[in-house]
């Protein structure tokens, strides 16, 4: 049995292990703190998500909650999500299709950013890859105890995030459209695996029953636009940002070899079962974007199918520069976006969108916990975002979100542990919101202002309005 190109295999672990030493000079994003404060406060599931990326993060995290080891996760579900492409690509086609799979996996951005920070969108892409691998094998190639590793794999995903469930349709796509495989809605063995899947995902449905389906509820008005207004330029953006994010020479041969193959396609089960997912979950998200924006990592899964299928084809037509500019690109990219301050020259540094998440704020907390917090000061704040990287850097215990704050998210159902009235608090915010004054006045006779802290560098120039709060 062949096994993977020495080269193939060196990049790979190259590119794995750049992340892991530089994953550990970052500091967390507001989602991450946020999922480690799941980890730190395990349920059924939350008011956002489901639960699986808290889950991992606590098994990560088992022996200390230094970045590194809470972007741990990321980098396993990462790795994981490539080598399960490798082993889809091989089992369906051949040893030089699941090369190159592996080499266009780290030439995909959205796959690359899952390596540095850790999200539900990595154990989405790990559960859905495994899926995939497990439908291949149960349905392509007729192993029959793979439909029911299907189920349970599925199950898992849908414990990743919601949009796990968008893998059902292009299934059943498939599965109308190949008369050798239809057979297979009339039997039990699909229905068994769904089955597997919903008692996997069982969980999550008690926590949403036991909370008036919230979390449902949140989700769908998220992803789904109330107002049906048509806006043509919202899908203009989707299909832009589809196209970059997924890397344009990934994206545009994709789309090419669909076009090129698409008689070939209803003919051959392998082709129609990757791109039936893929364009169902394309073309889904493209509607939605009519009528409401969507966010480019939401369709990310519905690639890896599309990123074998494009495998398959540069394999087979012999097409070495795609793979190669892709991969090319990427690796000039990534040594930038991981050493900004060497790359980048110092009067651009501050015009990097979006570091500021990732630098300066530990210095910020820092400055908090020696000169404003007192013994006995409860910790609020205004966000589910800010509270989370306060209560990391803090490192001085819970930081509540006050229900009546916008954005409480799941800090409201740990309000319970408030005993009302407060006596003493300290309260601080990324924002000066007069809003957010009104609302303290609930629960504050007395708010003092206090030194606004801040964090300045070529990068970023961060800071947190600080107040004293008593009754």
């Amino acid at each position: 049995m062949e096994k993977i190109n020495p080269k193939v295999l060196v990049l790979l672990v190259l590119i794995v292990f750049t992340h892991l030493i530089f994953n550990q000079n970052l500091q967390l994003h507001y989602d991450e703190a946020y999922y480690w404060v799941w980890s730190k406060n395990l349920q059924l599931s939350y008011y956002d998500h489901p639960p699986m990326i808290a889950y991992l993060i606590r098994l990560t995290t088992l022996f200390s909650n230094k970045e590194i080891f809470i972007r741990l996760a990321a980098v396993i579900c990462s790795t994981t999500t490539i080598v399960m492409m490798y082993k889809t690509s091989k089992c369906l086609f051949n040893q030089k299709t699941a090369d190159i799979t592996v080499v266009l996996a780290l030439a995909w951005p959205l796959l690359e950013g899952t390596f540095f920070i850790t999200t539900i969108d990595s154990p989405l892409l790990m559960f859905w890859s495994i899926t995939l691998y497990c439908l291949a094998r149960g349905l392509i190639l007729g192993e029959k105890k793979f439909i029911y590793f299907s189920g349970i794999a599925l199950g898992c995903a849908l414990l990743s995030k919601y949009t796990a469930i968008l893998i059902l349709p292009g299934v059943l796509i498939f599965l109308l459209l190949t008369p050798s495989k239809r057979h297979l809605l009339w039997g039990k063995d699909v229905y068994l695996a769904l089955l597997l899947a919903m008692l996997v995902f069982s969980p999550v449905i008690i926590w949403n029953y036991q909370h008036d389906w919230v979390s449902f509820a949140f989700q769908f008005h998220h992803g789904v636009a109330s107002d049906k207004q048509i806006n043509l330029a919202g899908l203009g953006d989707y299909v832009g940002s589809l196209l970059g994010a997924a890397n344009p020479f990934i994206s545009i041969p994709l789309l090419v070899f669909i076009y090129i193959k698409r008689k070939q396609i209803l003919h051959d089960p392998r082709y129609l079962f990757l791109l039936s997912i893929f364009i169902f979950v394309s073309l889904f998200f493209a509607y939605n974007s009519l009528y409401k924006f969507m966010e480019a990592n939401w369709v990310a899964p519905a690639f890896i199918g599309g990123v074998i299928f494009l495998a398959a084809c540069l394999a087979e037509y012999n097409i070495k520069w795609v793979y190669r500019v892709a991969i090319g690109l990427v690796l000039i990219l990534l040594p930038v976006v991981k050493m900004p301050e060497v790359f980048v020259p110092r009067e651009y540094q501050s015009k990097i969108p979006a570091v500021n998440a990732f630098m300066g704020n530990a210095e910020l907390y820092h400055q908090i916990k020696i000169n404003d917090i007192q013994a006995g000061d409860v910790l609020l704040s205004c966000d589910y975002g800010n509270a989370s990287r306060g209560w990391y850097y803090l490192n001085l215990g819970r930081t509540y979100v006050l229900s009546n704050f916008k954005y409480s998210n799941s800090y409201s159902d740990w309000n319970t542990g408030l005993q009302l009235p407060i006596k003493n608090a300290v309260y601080f915010c990324d924002g000066n919101d007069a809003v957010y004054l009104e609302q303290l006045k609930v629960y504050f006779k007395h708010i003092q202002p206090l030194a606004t802290v801040g964090y300045h560098n070529s990068f970023v120039n961060n800071r947190l309005y600080v107040y004293r709060l008593s009754n």
